[in-house]
C-alpha cells in the first residue's frame, strides 16, 4: 500500500540511488517510547492506538499509526524527514504544503471523484503547521517530521505489469503537471539544484577523467568514447527551453511506477506520491525518467546488454497516457521530443553512473567495484537501442 507514504527509494531507481548515497548516517531507528509522544504534537482527531514501522523505505524513517475516529477505523503516516539528504526540510515541507493545497483546490474546482484520495492531504502539527520540529538538545539530533492522512484501497507497484498499467502511470504524471500548472507565487524551491542538467552531468564526468584517482579510466574506455560521443545530446531540451520552445514547469521528479497509487477496484491511477522532489523542470524531464524506467523488461544494472529492449506497446501506452492528460498544455516541441526524452535520461544517468565508478562509488550504492560501470553500460545501451527506434517511435507518436 501507498509506497510513498513508505518514502520508497529504491536502489534500483536513479533518483533514489542519489538520494540514497547521501545518507550520511542518517539513523533509522527511533525509540519507540518517544513516537506517541510525537503524534500527541499533530492535530488528530483521536490519540493513536498502535504505530509500527512501515513500508521499506531507505531515506525518510517512516511509521504507519493507527487510531479510531467516530466508531470507524482511521490511519496516518509519520514521517521524519531525512535531513541529512535534504538540506532544506522547511522549505522542502513549504513545496509540498502548498502543492498539495493547490491540488486539493483543482481537484474540487475540476468536481473530480474520489476528491480526498487524489492527493496527499497533510495532518498539521497542533501549532497548526506543516512539521514538527524537534532541536537537537544535550547531544540528541535535530529532527523534523510530518504527519499524511493513509490513503486506503489502492496499491503501488514496483514492477510494470501491462500497457494499461503504463496508461495509468503516465497519465496520473500528466495529470499531477497539468494540476500544478498554474500556481501561483514565488517559484518552488529546488529541493536538489540542477538535478537534470545534463551538460552539468558531463562537465562532471569531464573533471572525473582528469583527476582519476583511482586508475580506473584505463577499464572503460567504450563508455567514456560513448559518452564524449554523444555530448550533443545533453544540450537538446535545454537548447529548446532557452529559445523559449519549452517552458518551465512543475515536474515531479521521481517518476517511477511505484510512485502511483492503483485503485484496487478500478485499477486506475488515483493519486501521484512522493512529493519530496517536487520542484521546477521540463516536463519532459518527468516523461523521459518514466520511460527509461518502464520500456525496457530488466533492471537498470542487468549485465544482459542483449536483454534490454524498446517494448513498443509499453511507450505507446506511455505516451498515449501523458498526452490524455497533457494535450492541452503541451507545446509543439515537447511533443515532437517524447521519444528523444528517453534518449536523454538514460544517457544522464549512465553520465551519472559512469562518473561516479571513476571517483569511487562516492554517490550512488555499489555491491562489488564494477557496480556503477555495469549502470553506465546498461543505460548506455538502452540510450542506444531508443536512438535505433526514435523514428519508429516518432510515428507511432504522430497516430
Amino acid at each position: 500500500h501507498c509506497s510513498l507514504l513508505t518514502a520508497h527509494c529504491s536502489l534500483l531507481t536513479a533518483h533514489c540511488s542519489l538520494l540514497t548515497s547521501l545518507h550520511l548516517g542518517f539513523n533509522l531507528s527511533v525509540d519507540s517510547s518517544n513516537l506517541l509522544a510525537i503524534t500527541e504534537k499533530f492535530a488528530l482527531p483521536s490519540p493513536i492506538l498502535s504505530i509500527e514501522r512501515f513500508g521499506n523505505g531507505l531515506i525518510n524513517d517512516t511509521y504507519l499509526a493507527n487510531a479510531t475516529s467516530r466508531g470507524s477505523k482511521a490511519q496516518f503516516v509519520f514521517q521524519r524527514i531525512n535531513h541529512h539528504v535534504f538540506r532544506e526540510p522547511t522549505a522542502l515541507m513549504r513545496n509540498v504544503e502548498r502543492v498539495c493545497s493547490h491540488l486539493h483546490s483543482r481537484i474540487g474546482a475540476e468536481n473530480l471523484d474520489q476528491p480526498h484520495r487524489r492527493s496527499l492531504t497533510i495532518v498539521p502539527t497542533t501549532r497548526g503547521v506543516s512539521f514538527h520540529r524537534i532541536p537537537s538538545f544535550n547531544g540528541s539530533s535535530e529532527a523534523y517530521w510530518r504527519c499524511f492522512h493513509f490513503i486506503d484501497g489502492c496499491t503501488s507497484h514496483d514492477v510494470l505489469d501491462s500497457p494499461a498499467m503504463a496508461y495509468q502511470a503516465a497519465h496520473q504524471f500528466g495529470e499531477f503537471q497539468r494540476l500544478v500548472a498554474d500556481l501561483d507565487g514565488e517559484r518552488l524551491t529546488e529541493t536538489i539544484p540542477d538535478f537534470h542538467n545534463t551538460p552539468k552531468r558531463f562537465t562532471a564526468l569531464r573533471a572525473a577523467l582528469v583527476a582519476d584517482p583511482h586508475g580506473r579510466v584505463a577499464g572503460c574506455e567504450k563508455e567514456i568514447r560513448f559518452a564524449i560521443e554523444n555530448e550533443a545530446i545533453s544540450h537538446r531540451l535545454l537548447s529548446l527551453h532557452h529559445r523559449g520552445l519549452i517552458p518551465e514547469r512543475i515536474t515531479h521528479n521521481d517518476t517511477k511506477v511505484s510512485n502511483v497509487l492503483i485503485c484496487d477496484q478500478s485499477r486506475k491511477g488515483i493519486c501521484v506520491v512522493d512529493l519530496d522532489t517536487v520542484m521546477p523542470g521540463l516536463s519532459l524531464y518527468d516523461f523521459g525518467d518514466l520511460m527509461r524506467t518502464c520500456i525496457s523488461p530488466v533492471a537498470e544494472d542487468s549485465r544482459d546488454l542483449d536483454a534490454i529492449e524498446v517494448r513498443l506497446p509499453m511507450f505507446e501506452a506511455l505516451a498515449a497516457g501523458f498526452l490524455d492528460a497533457m494535450h492541452s498544455v503541451l507545446t509543439p516541441e515537447e511533443i515532437d521530443n517524447l521519444a528523444f526524452s528517453g534518449i536523454l535520461l538514460s544517457y544522464e544517468l549512465g553520465l551519472r553512473f559512469l562518473t561516479d565508478h571513476i571517483l569511487g562509488d562516492t554517490y550512488f550504492s555499489a555491491k562489488h567495484p564494477e557496480h556503477n560501470l555495469h549502470r553506465a553500460r546498461n543505460q548506455f545501451a538502452l540510450a542506444r537501442k531508443i536512438q535505433a527506434r526514435e523514428s519508429e517511435m516518432s510515428n507511432a507518436l504522430r497516430k
